[in-house]
């Protein structure tokens, strides 16, 4: 068993202590890669003089290796921290269907790491502790999370916030400088290994003169701001905090209005469809919005004791949305009976009879779909295949009162991560 623990305040309430566990011994996994022998072979010799062997076999391995790997020689470490390569490693495990190490939980204004995989549980600490010694003791402010890297502001006591573009697997991160007059809103990180090491920042600012949303582009590369002749009314109830970069654009949902996709390239607006408001309604009770393998999803319930719903799944050629999944959670009532909220709360005082919020939905190219579930107490992963449900943590608040519906994450306190060897 292996466990590892982190504490989150949530401003002046009282901490919420997550506590990681993992069935498997990450001692035995250590010791079943340790070499047997300290005897170094000829075809060892020979691939370690080969330049184009070695780095075919580094296009293999992941980035948490490949880093330790720099401390064997001058000549790995030459090769490994090369431009070169780790473009080219970037690009080759874009797609991976194991590349979703972790979720960052945020709870302004400190945050956790929650591991999904037992054999990057180590990772945690060192990503959690790098986070951490960028803050320097300043309040996180904003964070956008895509393909390997974050962007984050950072808030002083004077109320000026500094914002960077970070990747905390190689300890890298630069400074997004913000020209006067932008107000910003937030900022939202658009970044496709396939493509290019560049990565651009698309910011939402408001125009105190205008009294207009605006939006620019930063190069994050070529250091270079290109603002956009779009823009929206400042009443416009947009999302604007939770962008999603998908197909070189980035994608803002709104419960009360049309939703918004912005173009990079083209620093234009593209028409996208948006979902329908339940009739009787004056708002979509949206739980999730996200990009996982490759296409753009939404999970809405529209209705408060609605313990089934759709995950819904947006069509390459932007045409609609469509059910992709269909999913029930009521077989989780009974092994998780504090998800019933009557048995915390009167049904006359509390609307909702069921405690529970999607973080995140997962899926790779082979489909394998899964969920990462906040319930009171717990955060537990739902394989929707095979139907087994693994718990990742407990959550153990002093106060109840911290969460509504008991300890439990909201759905846009998570940020999916990967490793990633891109320059910043």
């Amino acid at each position: 068993m292996v466990s590892g623990d982190c504490t989150s305040y949530g401003g002046a309430s009282a901490p919420i202590k997550l506590t990681l566990t993992h069935s498997r011994s990450y001692h035995k996994h250590l010791k079943q890669h340790l070499p047997i022998s300290s005897e170094i072979s000829p075809s060892s010799e020979q691939i370690a003089g080969s330049e184009d062997l070695l780095t075919e076999i580094f296009l293999s391995l992941p980035p948490k290796s490949l880093l330790r790997f720099q401390c064997v020689s001058k000549h790995w470490l030459s090769l490994i921290s090369s431009s070169y390569f780790r473009g080219l490693h970037t690009r080759r495990n874009s797609t991976s269907s194991a590349s979703t190490v972790g979720v960052f939980l945020c709870r302004h204004p400190n945050y956790d790491f929650l591991s999904l995989h037992e054999e990057r549980l180590s990772t945690m600490g060192r990503i959690y502790d790098r986070l951490s010694d960028a803050r320097d003791g300043k309040v996180l402010s904003n964070i956008s999370s895509c393909n390997g890297l974050l962007c984050l502001g950072f808030k002083s006591e004077d109320a000026k916030t500094e914002f960077y573009v970070y990747n905390l697997t190689t300890g890298h991160h630069r400074f997004i400088p913000v020209p006067d007059g932008m107000v910003v809103k937030s900022m939202n990180l658009a970044f496709d290994p396939k493509r290019s090491g560049d990565c651009d920042v698309v910011c939402v600012w408001l125009s105190l003169s205008e009294n207009r949303l605006r939006f620019s582009v930063y190069s994050s590369i070529s250091g270079i701001w290109r603002h956009s002749t779009e823009y929206c009314n400042n009443n416009m109830e947009l999302c604007c905090y939770r962008g999603v970069f998908w197909k070189g654009a980035i994608h803002w949902f709104s419960q009360t209005g049309p939703f918004l996709c912005f173009q990079i390239d083209s620093c234009k607006f593209k028409s996208m469809p948006s979902t329908q408001i339940p009739e009787g309604q004056w708002y979509r009770n949206i739980e999730y919005f996200g990009e996982s393998g490759g296409h753009l999803h939404l999970i809405e319930i529209h209705k408060p004791q609605d313990i089934e719903f759709d995950i819904l799944e947006l069509k390459s050629d932007y045409s609609q949305w469509y059910v992709k999944y269909r999913v029930n959670l009521e077989f989780l009532t009974s092994l998780y009976p504090a998800m019933v909220n009557q048995e915390m709360y009167p049904p006359e005082d509390y609307n909702f009879p069921y405690a529970f919020t999607v973080l995140c939905f997962l899926t790779d190219e082979e489909n394998r779909a899964r969920l990462l579930i906040s319930i009171p107490g717990k955060i537990v992963l739902y394989d929707m295949q095979t139907g087994i449900v693994k718990e990742l943590a407990d959550i153990k608040p002093d106060s109840f009162r911290l969460f509504i519906g008991g300890a439990r994450y909201d759905c846009f306190d998570a940020y999916t991560h990967v490793e990633s060897l891109a320059f910043v």
